[in-house]
């Protein structure tokens, strides 16, 4: 007997929108997005990168892996008081998947948000919204019930978490060090970490002029990315067919360097503006493409980003949209 299907599910559709932007609205919109875990970018026709590219998360980029973090430790007096108080906590749950396991994070403006499983926020006993509970630890008031309720309700909370954690103090003469220290001396496990970087090069690229089609564009961006070539010369499945001597150009390589670590938002802009800076002075004619991965077990809501800066100052950012069933 010949199985019926039971199920057709389509796989959604989605599109990249790139919508022009003045640059400091481009900065803004870094902090509607989430904690970054990867930052790539490709780079045509550039063969000398400057050592204030290549090595900027050297000195300023060091974040530090903190292991067995209970939910008490993120509200503890000590803690609000030395690092959300004086300057923005960024964290986030290492090796945990969201909507299966409980995840948590600290984001912008100090918000702890957690996404739990449905058994942790029933004993939590606390407000939440599509399994989702937020705290603005900045607001915190020791001596407050409500404090006492969210206390009594964390040390109910038995997992522990291994978190990545940095800190950027309002204060220029105070350490980000000093967040590992706190944990340190109150007996958790420390490790410091620094991005990870790789540059690779292609030779011999067609790439298209991206100014006038930003369709094309992005899909050749997501084929460099699979490693699949495309030239003027061989017909591929591209939004206009292939690419042409009027859309595209030769060019002698194209370099890709890439970021793995941990990224507060403050760190992402620090990046756009150096490339920003290497492109003027550089005077390159072609774009440069800046992609922005988040990570994918954040509570915050997270979206991928592409950036495109152009050498006549025009920024375009990329929003992921869903298309329109046919």
């Amino acid at each position: 007997m010949i199985e019926p299907e039971l199920f057709n599910f389509k796989p959604p559709l989605n599109k990249h929108d790139y919508v022009q932007k003045h640059w400091d609205k481009l900065l803004a919109n870094i902090d509607e997005c989430g904690l970054t875990h990867s930052i790539s970018v490709v780079l045509p026709d550039t063969i000398f990168i400057p050592n204030y590219i290549e090595n900027i998360f050297t000195e300023n980029g060091q974040y530090y892996l903190i292991k067995n973090v209970t939910l008490c430790s993120l509200i503890d007096p000590g803690f609000i008081t030395s690092f959300v108080k004086n300057g923005n906590v960024y964290a986030i749950s290492l090796n945990t998947h969201i909507d299966a396991e409980d995840c948590i994070s600290i984001t912008n403006r100090n918000l702890l948000q957690m996404s739990l499983i449905q058994s942790s926020y029933q004993n939590m006993c606390l407000p939440a919204k599509d399994s989702k509970i937020t705290l603005d630890l900045k607001e915190l008031k020791f001596s407050s019930k409500y404090y006492q309720r969210i206390k009594e309700s964390f040390e109910r909370f038995q997992t522990k978490f291994d978190m990545l954690i940095s800190w950027e103090s309002n204060n220029d003469d105070v350490c980000p060090s000093s967040i590992a220290s706190y944990f340190n001396k109150n007996g958790f496990d420390c490790q410091g970490c620094i991005p990870r970087s790789t540059t690779t090069r292609k030779y011999n690229m067609t790439i298209p002029t991206g100014i006038d089609n930003f369709g094309l564009l992005d899909t050749w961006l997501s084929y460099f990315s699979l490693d699949i070539n495309v030239d003027d010369r061989i017909p591929s499945i591209l939004p206009d067919g292939k690419l042409t001597k009027s859309n595209s150009r030769n060019v002698g390589q194209v370099t890709q360097i890439v970021w793995t670590g941990f990224f507060d938002n403050q760190k992402v802009k620090l990046l756009l503006e150096k490339f920003k800076e290497f492109q003027e002075k550089e005077g390159k004619i072609y774009w440069m493409a800046i992609h922005l991965e988040p990570f994918t077990n954040s509570p915050y809501p997270y979206t991928h980003r592409t950036i495109v800066l152009n050498p006549d100052s025009k920024y375009f950012i990329s929003y992921c949209t869903k298309c329109k069933k046919c």
